[in-house]
């Protein structure tokens, strides 16, 4: 084996390639390389030292926010951050351009640069940096590049290196100089590396020049030099741009023109009518609400009839904005833009757009219109069919509208001539389209290279189509980067479960996969088991979900090389991958794939990518949404994507968009009427009919064709009522015939015997009559979803149902005890969902819906609350998943997803399989990072998922040891409870009110009167100490939770509420002196035993390991906190008087330490280990599990 040679191109991650500098920023960084590379053209013969500060002074040049300086002996250093107290990031070993000797070349790797490079490496690592990135060996023209990874893996971790660089340094070895290092020690282990392949990347800067004289920059090569010297490659800074985020200044202007605007109600922003004063007449909602008005439409319907006619209109302009740049871009011609007042200039021209030529095909449309807007596409979207509020006489089209000038927005886009903003009023659609086309509705690749507007693309979009149609609830929106990570994850995963099922192999990864893809004919058995994908979002929303798996999937074709053309070619001449959660397509010289009508090669691409993401979108795509705003926002961000890649057929006309609105449906998820196994009837009901019309509808673009298609799936579907069985409707046949048996004359039986059977069977058939038609009838069922019959893709040709190969998505979080669900449904719950518990939460409702949608082996993700892992509501859906699933994966959030919601979240994944292990890890400033694998048995009976458990495995025996003994809170020990709540309006003698809590009106700084007590606060309390602020309280029937059973004058202990994340959490301390706390500390009092050797054990070392362990307090973002009943549950050994002694003899002096101004630190130390090996030793601990509490740190 020998070195793996990468070149400039391939050192850089994907994330990096996708990075397209603006026009200026590409001119910008040309000037400084040339300048750099004309100032060491001409002083190649200076010293190294010179040249050196010359590369020095072009890094600093590009990389203005980070420390770049030597270190130590280290020639060259780029800092992690912005002074020299920071941390190195990369090393540079400089040689100067006359010193060929020692400088590494292609030809001679193992030279005295590389030797010096590995000793800075190891130098920095035995110093305890761990925050590298790469290594660079550079002459100022010609640059080699090694990633810390591989110098980890060839030299820190070579344990024969290791070990004598360490005695190196000791001085240990036979001469201590650098020489004998770099020759003795350190060269043969490259050779060794060289020899296992070490990857090394290379480029040459001479080789990018165009000219030497003037000297230029070849253009292919500018742009990759770009991305390599920024700080996201260099030192793998995050490069992340969500494409979930919302255009702050894009959205707000939009709603001022809509006559809307975005206030906060409760938790969530919802979305209103501007106040009086602040309305427009001529803004789109106010116009609709005066033609309402004027109809004679119920003003109680007028607002909310208004707005969804305005979200329409406004859905359907801004998709054609899209379609506007993409045949701007498809045709490199400016004059295929037509969202120009030039072009509309009234609501008129809005319909005759929408319903003209949108709706219509070219053949169908007027002349008149054809020569105004020939250039437009029919588009075949239901986007542009009228809809039943259009159409109804409680709505109004669009041309009924009166055109009027609005007064521009006081934070507008626009700018006057001399780039001031711009005032006063405008003509209505004229500010509509100047607003637009201030924004570039580009994709991100061609924004960036041609574009200074500020980009909305398709996601941002989509996140603005969600809100504005979400406009009455509010909606939380799952971050690009969340999106991306778990639609990557699980739909790897199921691909390889798929591609395993359908060629009966049983690879483990996707490396697995490409290692047995020897063929073109293997690499199409992949591509189309891929292609039999089915993958199901049952929360859809707004469709992010279903997008970032669209793109994925054709990401993972491109990098299994089963990407295949209209042909039956591979598209082998272009890369496909995801990057900030958009599909890229790039050639092999880097540089973006763009579609350019009329030339062959281009349309064949374009062409693939089309029909590919088609067939994804028809047969693998499916999802659900209560709201019928989001259903269609899903379906339109779908199209969208389509849109991208639609290209011009041979007959000149764009082609047309299928029609997928079908996949998408409307309802809600949890309630069906039939479960999942119950049985059809096959002789009345032809499956393969409902299969082909489905199929029909997709392909169909003819819209009375459509419609008819529609009406037989929808009659199919009503008959499935009379072909289902229900628990219900046996019962009913089977005492139907029982009733038919009774009704038959026996001569030889009693006729008044016979007479009552009768009436008692059919008493029992009446009443299960009504059970029957109840089951069936029920309204709450008129908005549930047949999941049963409402996807045939996921029957099989029996019509059984087999499930679907993904479930994944962001489900509701909504709780029962909101008075969110009728007392139908929580019993509908209860009955359906084993994880139902009486304070429900839909999400852990969408997770037992989500196993039961999977077929056996399917792969599950989904984003949730981190209550989940620990919440005790929580107990059965957890046993749920150690119980029923495989391959869990649970990666707890300390960053914060939602900016606008007040949830920690965490993500999870599994598979429909025999249980067998768990994963545990966490994400904190956007890096993942893993505790463990354990047993799917590991968190014990009552599973609470404790990340700390794994976390701090190694004293789990200590944990399950300590766990055993008794609670503290029991007759033998003592009583917990919380401390006073002082306010709280309507309680109290008197009542309190707003004011007086405000007011805190029993609060004092000095003593009142004998009713007035010393007053302690949460911060007061800390380990072994207590502090008083100088506050006083009027303590009696007047605070609002006086807690009388609580003693506070006698001896006690108070622990307070918030714990501290470090080795002693615990804060609590002992005090016999009378105060008042409150409730942000406990109490505990009645104490049975020695109260000091009590304290020293609830701050012992031992409970912090087992608190931590338990509860998991530091798993969320928010102050961690912990109640009476968690306290009530801490162990405490039982003790002998000794015992108790020995403990409480440290415990007072620690106290009294404590008390110093000028504390003894070492005397504090060496108590609190007397303290902790006492109580180790209560526990019963053996050796090994007291050194796993000795060696716990945080």
């Amino acid at each position: 084996m020998t070195i793996k040679r990468l070149s400039l191109k391939q050192s850089m991650n994907k994330n990096v390639q996708a990075i397209m500098p603006q026009e200026d920023e590409r001119f910008g960084f040309e000037n400084k390389l040339i300048s750099y590379l004309e100032t060491l053209q001409t002083k190649q013969t200076e010293s190294e030292e010179y040249q050196k500060n010359l590369i020095s002074q072009f890094l600093k040049s590009l990389l203005p926010k980070n420390f770049i300086n030597t270190s130590n002996r280290i020639d060259l250093a780029i800092y992690n951050g912005q002074d020299s107290t920071s941390s190195l990031g990369v090393i540079l070993e400089v040689k100067s351009l006359t010193n060929k000797n020692e400088m590494m070349t292609r030809e001679n790797i193992n030279t005295k640069a590389f030797r010096e490079t590995v000793a800075y490496y190891m130098g920095e690592r035995f110093s305890g940096n761990l925050e590298i990135k790469k290594a660079i060996i550079t002459n100022g023209f010609s640059w080699f590049v090694i990633e810390a990874k591989e110098l980890e893996k060839h030299f820190y971790k070579n344990s024969k290196l290791h070990s004598l660089y360490d005695k190196w340094q000791k001085g240990q070895l036979s001469s201590s100089k650098t020489d004998f290092l770099y020759s003795e020690v350190i060269a043969p282990e490259i050779d060794k590396a060289i020899e296992k392949g070490i990857t090394i990347a290379h480029f040459d800067l001479i080789d990018a020049l165009a000219s030497k004289r003037p000297m230029k920059i070849k253009k292919r090569n500018l742009t990759q030099l770009y991305r390599f010297f920024t700080a996201e490659n260099l030192l793998n800074k995050e490069i992340f741009t969500d494409s979930n985020k919302l255009n702050k200044a894009f959205y707000d202007e939009l709603l001022y023109i809509m006559g809307l605007e975005e206030a906060k109600n409760g938790t969530s922003k919802v979305i209103k009518q501007l106040k009086p004063e602040k309305r427009e007449y001529a803004s789109l909602v106010e116009a609709i609400i005066t033609r309402l008005n004027q109809n004679d439409v119920p003003v109680e319907k007028q607002y909310d009839n208004a707005i969804q006619l305005a979200v329409v209109w406004i859905n359907r302009i801004l998709f054609l904005k899209l379609l506007e740049s993409q045949l701007v871009t498809f045709n490199n011609d400016e004059k295929f833009k037509f969202m120009t007042y030039e072009k509309i200039q009234g609501y008129g021209d809005l319909s005759d757009l929408f319903f003209g030529i949108l709706a219509k095909r070219k053949e169908q449309r007027d002349p008149r219109l054809e020569a105004k807007f020939g250039d437009i596409p029919y588009l075949n979207s239901s986007l542009f069919e009228e809809t039943d509020l259009e159409r109804s006489p409680e709505g109004i089209t669009i041309d009924r509208l009166r055109e009027e000038d609005i007064q521009i927005y006081r934070k507008t886009v626009l700018k006057s001539p001399s780039g001031k903003r711009r005032t006063g009023k405008m003509n209505f659609h004229q500010y509509l389209f100047e607003f637009l086309n201030a924004y570039d509705f580009s994709t991100t690749v061609t924004h960036k290279v041609n574009s200074k507007n500020e980009l909305i693309n398709a996601s941002v979009l989509g996140l603005i189509f969600e809100k504005i149609n979400g406009y009455a609830d509010g909606s939380f929106f799952t971050p690009g980067k969340i999106t991306m990570y778990m639609s990557r994850r699980a739909l790897r995963s199921a691909a390889v479960d798929k591609v395993n099922q359908a060629l009966g192999w049983n690879a483990k990864t996707i490396e697995d996969l490409k290692f047995k893809i020897r063929d073109i004919e293997i690499a199409r058995k992949v591509g189309q088991a891929i292609d039999h994908l089915k993958i199901c979002d049952p929360a859809v929303g707004s469709g992010h979900f279903l997008v970032s798996i669209l793109n994925e999937i054709i990401a993972l074709k491109s990098e299994l090389n089963c990407l295949f053309d209209a042909d039956g070619k591979i598209l082998n001449d272009i890369h496909c991958y995801v990057a900030n959660d958009e599909l890229l397509i790039q050639n092999f010289s880097g540089n973006n794939f763009t579609y350019h009508v009329g030339n062959i090669n281009s349309t064949r691409i374009q062409k693939a990518i089309f029909i590919q993401k088609q067939t994804i979108i028809e047969n693998s795509l499916f999802g659900v949404d209560i709201n019928p705003n989001s259903a269609n926002i899903c379906r339109l961000r779908l199209w969208i994507e389509l849109l991208k890649n639609s290209y011009y057929n041979e007959t000149g006309n764009l082609v047309t968009l299928p029609n997928i609105d079908i996949n998408i449906k409307v309802g809600d998820s949890l309630l069906h009427k039939y479960d999942f196994d119950f049985s059809f009837d096959l002789r009345k009901t032809d499956f393969k009919e409902y299969l082909q019309l489905v199929k029909e509808y997709k392909n169909t673009n003819n819209k009375r064709i459509k419609a008819e298609i529609f009406l037989k799936i929808s009659k199919i579907k009503s008959s499935f009522d009379d072909t289902v069985t229900s628990p219900e409707l046996k019962r009913l046949r089977k005492l139907s015939k029982k009733l038919e048996d009774a009704a038959k004359i026996n001569l030889f039986n009693d006729a008044k015997d016979e007479q009552n059977h009768f009436e008692e069977i059919n008493k029992q058939f009446l009443a299960a009559q009504k059970e029957f038609d109840k089951s069936m009838q029920n309204p709450m069922f008129a908005k549930g979803l047949e999941w049963r019959m409402e996807f045939p893709e996921v029957l099989d040709e029996d019509g059984n149902f087999v499930g679907f190969d993904l479930m994944i998505g962001n489900p509701p979080y909504i709780f029962a005890r909101n008075q969110s669900f009728s007392d139908d449904m929580k019993k509908y719950y209860l009955n359906t969902y084993k994880v139902s518990e009486y304070q429900a939460n839909t999400y852990t409702l969408f997770i037992e819906l989500a196993y039961k949608l999977m077929r056996e082996g399917g792969t599950f993700s989904f984003i949730i609350p981190n209550n989940f892992l620990t919440i005790q509501t929580n107990t059965k859906i957890r046993e749920f998943i150690v119980e029923k699933t495989s391959d869990v994966i649970l990666i707890n959030s300390l960053d914060k997803i939602f900016s606008d919601a007040n949830v920690d979240n965490c993500i999870i994944f599994f598979k429909k399989s025999n249980p067998n292990w768990i994963q545990v890890s966490e994400l904190k400033n956007d890096e993942f990072t893993t505790f463990g694998k354990v047993k799917s048995n590991f968190f014990g009976k009552n599973p609470m998922f404790s990340l700390s458990m794994v976390k701090y495995d190694s004293a789990i025996k200590a944990f399950w040891k300590i766990t055993s003994f008794p609670k503290l809170n029991r007759k033998k020990i003592a009583s917990v409870s919380t401390g006073i709540k002082a306010y709280q309006i309507g309680k109290g003698k008197p009542k309190q009110t707003a004011r007086s809590k405000q007011d805190r009106i029993y609060h004092a700084k000095s003593k009142i009167d004998n009713t007035y007590v010393k007053y302690l606060e949460g911060k007061n309390v800390s380990r072994y100490a207590l502090s008083w602020s100088g506050e006083w309280i009027k303590y009696g029937d007047n605070v609002a939770e006086p807690r009388y059973s609580v003693k506070f004058d006698k001896p006690r202990i108070l622990v307070r509420q918030i714990p501290a994340n470090q080795i002693y959490s615990i804060e609590a301390t002992y005090t016999d002196e009378y105060f008042i706390n409150d409730i942000n500390s406990m109490v505990v009092s009645n104490i049975q035993v020695n109260p000091l050797f009590l304290l020293g054990v609830i701050n012992s070392k031992a409970i912090t390991l087992w608190f931590m362990m338990k509860f998991d307090k530091f798993q969320r973002r928010i102050f961690p906190q912990f109640k009476v009943n968690e306290l009530g549950e801490f162990p405490v050994p039982d003790a002998s008087e000794n015992w108790q002694n020995k403990i409480a003899r440290p415990v007072r002096q620690l106290m009294d330490e404590m008390k110093k101004e000028n504390r003894d630190e070492a005397l504090i130390s060496s108590l609190n280990t007397q303290i902790d090996e006492c109580v180790m030793t209560l526990f019963q601990l053996t050796d090994e599990e007291k050194q796993s509490i000795r060696n716990f740190n945080v």
